[in-house]
């Protein structure tokens, strides 16, 4: 009976540091897959969506997609150089800890890229598509939910700037203030770390 239960195997292997290491960078490699995945068909369904909006729209949407593609470039490039952290982590700290400010810091960077870069897309294709940009904005909005479709005017894409970046510089700055209190607190507890 008790070569049927694996739990406590389970729970020994994500006690070792080196695998919960490699399990980490693991889970955000694959993050980074999903999220490449996502970008890309939203990309090509941003496309299609523009393609049927008029020439002066069609403008501010193509700025608007090559700043959804840069801004998915970012993030994705972000995770990867975060998985890649979290496998080369100083065995000092606690791993779940050092992981938690990894990701910690990860959230406020990839959240930052994403709500300015998207944020000013947004706006330039307000401002040249009116209210044909609801249609394409709202593939994004569950994530930024500022991006929902707003009154079309100057004044509706110079708010979608202002709430882009700075909401990317607040969620930068919890991330990395986040991030640096876990490292602190830890060492705080297990004594001085030189970094």
């Amino acid at each position: 009976m008790s070569k049927y239960l694996f739990a406590p195997q389970v729970l020994e292997r994500l006690a070792d540091r080196a695998f919960f290491r490699i399990l980490s960078a693991r889970i955000l490699t694959a993050a980074a897959v999903i999220v490449a995945t996502y970008a890309i068909i939203v990309f090509f369904l941003g496309w299609k969506e523009l393609f049927e909006l008029s020439s002066e729209a069609m403008i501010g949407g193509i700025i608007y997609q090559l700043l959804f593609a840069f801004a998915s470039y970012l993030v994705v490039h972000a995770i990867l150089l975060r998985a890649r952290d979290v496998r080369t982590l100083d065995e000092r700290l606690p791993p779940a800890v050092a992981v938690s400010a990894i990701v910690a810091r990860l959230a406020g960077e990839t959240y930052a890229f994403a709500s300015s870069l998207l944020g000013i897309g947004a706006a330039v294709f307000v401002w040249f598509a009116g209210r044909g940009a609801g249609r394409l904005l709202e593939k994004a909005d569950f994530a930024l939910p500022f991006l929902k479709a707003s009154p079309a005017s100057f004044e509706a894409g110079a708010a979608l700037i202002i709430k882009g970046v700075l909401g990317g510089a607040l969620a930068l700055l919890l991330g990395f203030l986040l991030g640096e209190l876990l490292v602190a607190r830890a060492d705080h507890l297990t004594g001085p770390i030189d970094e």
